[in-house]
């Protein structure tokens, strides 16, 4: 049986001689003092831990080097055929216009040292090529290129208005030149049994046209106009080259010809020749004076169901367009650099 009873009681019980042994003071710090204490030895071995791993790792992530400047390379990359067609679709190449604005986007991130532009293409429209051109002459952060397995035509002239050409040995280049191809279907209607009547003003209007034999005076105008496009072609080409290429060393292979990496930095088209594209981001780095630099992908695209069905549609339109390869004018040619 448990019984309690005071202290009070107990002490005024008589002849009683209890005695309560005073109680033990409690030198302990209290809690919460100890809990501060000890956040605080973890924050500051967590900023020591952070110093340690960017000083080790070459920088930090945020794009900002340790000297104060952006160690970011922009990777662009020109894949495909160029042409202002074709922005925003699924799978095709990016358009002139969207590289165009990758560019700007790089110029004015804080994070981005230097623009690098990642070549596989064998060319394609003329204006749409030099659109991507006049804004890499225009950049104020220095732009570089590297081409993969293809860079030839107008890939090759968006890699010669760069500061340093980079290339496998192994690269198809060079392929200075414009072609316009103008199909003739006029025989293949005539066994079909169909007839095209054309209505125009101006002897020349229908230029081009697929539907009949193309006249000498339509071949002159039209090697006129390839003629004048070639000659600023290749000036462009020794503008950007200056002090690399010659007059006369240009003129032996801007007939239209490929050339491997190698030939083509023989020739004084090309740089250096690099093993890897890794390789290349790491010369960028190098040539733009940059510590620690890190890829900046540009170009990736994310699509929801809309914009999927919308670019299978627009693909589809396109494609047939294209098959037909006929412009509201009558004519199904094409200048390009090809």
């Amino acid at each position: 049986m448990w019984f309690w009873m005071k202290k009070s009681d107990l002490a005024n019980q008589s002849g009683a001689g209890v005695s309560f042994p005073a109680r033990a003071q409690n030198n302990a710090a209290p809690f919460p003092k100890i809990f501060i204490i000890a956040i605080g030895a973890l924050f500051a071995l967590g900023l020591l831990s952070v110093f340690v791993l960017a000083l080790f790792s070459g920088g930090p992530a945020d794009g900002i080097a340790f000297d104060g400047k952006p160690n970011g390379i922009a990777i662009i990359p020109l894949k495909g055929e160029i042409s202002n067609d074709g922005g925003g679709s699924l799978s095709g190449p990016l358009a002139a216009d969207e590289i165009v604005q990758m560019i700007d986007d790089a110029q004015n991130s804080s994070d981005v040292g230097a623009i690098l532009i990642d070549i596989d293409s064998p060319g394609g429209e003329v204006i749409a090529s030099k659109q991507i051109v006049y804004k890499i002459r225009g950049s104020k952060k220095p732009v570089y290129s590297y081409i993969g397995s293809t860079g030839a035509s107008g890939a090759y002239y968006v890699a010669a208005a760069t500061s340093h050409i980079m290339a496998d040995r192994d690269s198809i280049t060079g392929s200075i030149g414009v072609i316009s191809i103008v199909p003739n279907v006029a025989g293949l209607l005539e066994k079909l049994g169909i007839q095209m009547n054309v209505i125009k003003e101006g002897e020349h209007k229908d230029i081009g046209s697929p539907f009949r034999e193309m006249t000498e005076g339509d071949r002159a105008i039209f090697q006129s106009v390839l003629s004048q496009i070639f000659e600023n072609f290749k000036q462009d080409v020794l503008t950007f080259r200056s002090g690399k290429i010659g007059r006369a060393g240009l003129e032996r292979i801007a007939d239209g010809r490929i050339l491997s990496g190698k030939q083509a930095y023989d020739a004084g088209l090309v740089d250096e020749l690099v093993l890897t594209r890794a390789k290349a981001v790491a010369r960028a780095g190098e040539l733009a004076n940059i510590k620690g630099p890190h890829e900046i992908p540009y170009g990736k695209r994310q699509f929801g169901l809309s914009d999927l069905l919308f670019s299978a549609g627009e693909s589809f339109g396109s494609g047939l367009v294209k098959s037909l390869n006929i412009s509201s004018s009558g004519s199904a040619s094409t200048v390009q650099f090809r």
